[in-house]
């Protein structure tokens, strides 16, 4: 009966229709409680207590300020000192050094104006050198310091101060390395 099987295939799409059909009547019911009077549930709005007031300033600490070792303190002038020593030591030793690499410019690397040269210009590199330790000195101590959260303005302005010592020091032999090379 072909018939037959045609009509239960209809039967059987009304009745998924119709399936389908409650289901959504169920949803949209239950989606219109949502949707009942305002009275009933609170407001969402912001209410007086959730408002933003007041500050987020932190308290004041009533813990004093870490304080760097006296001992390391101590060291600082010896540091200050060698550091001046160095630069001082380099300053004296610039003239000469610059009129010899001067006087040494367009000479062959066997004349004895070259050799003055380039001695001259080790003189200038050690005692950069010295400075570069104090530098180092001065380094150590702040990092020390640093990790204990002790570092005080002190330490700071001398190892700024012995660091651009040592940059014009670096400047100064990175001009006079190129007058040997013309």
């Amino acid at each position: 009966m072909p018939g037959h099987d045609v009509k239960l295939t209809r039967v059987a799409k009304v009745k998924e229709r119709a399936q389908l059909f409650g289901i959504a009547a169920v949803f949209a019911a239950s989606l219109s409680a949502c949707a009942g009077g305002g009275d009933k549930y609170p407001s969402l709005a912001v209410r007086d207590a959730e408002r933003f007031a007041g500050s987020f300033q932190p308290a004041p600490s009533t813990d004093p300020a870490p304080v760097a070792d006296p001992a390391i303190m101590a060291g600082l002038p010896a540091i200050k000192a060698r550091a001046d020593a160095a630069y001082a030591a380099f300053q004296s030793a610039l003239p000469s050094a610059e009129t010899s690499l001067r006087s040494a410019r367009g000479t062959s690397q066997s004349s004895n104006q070259w050799s003055a040269a380039q001695v001259a210009l080790a003189d200038l590199i050690a005692k950069r050198s010295a400075s570069a330790i104090a530098l180092v000195d001065i380094d150590l101590i702040y990092a020390q310091t640093s990790s204990e959260f002790t570092v005080n303005q002190e330490i700071a302005e001398l190892r700024g101060r012995i660091a651009a010592q040592v940059d014009a020091q670096d400047r100064i032999l990175g001009e006079l390395s190129t007058l040997i090379q013309q």
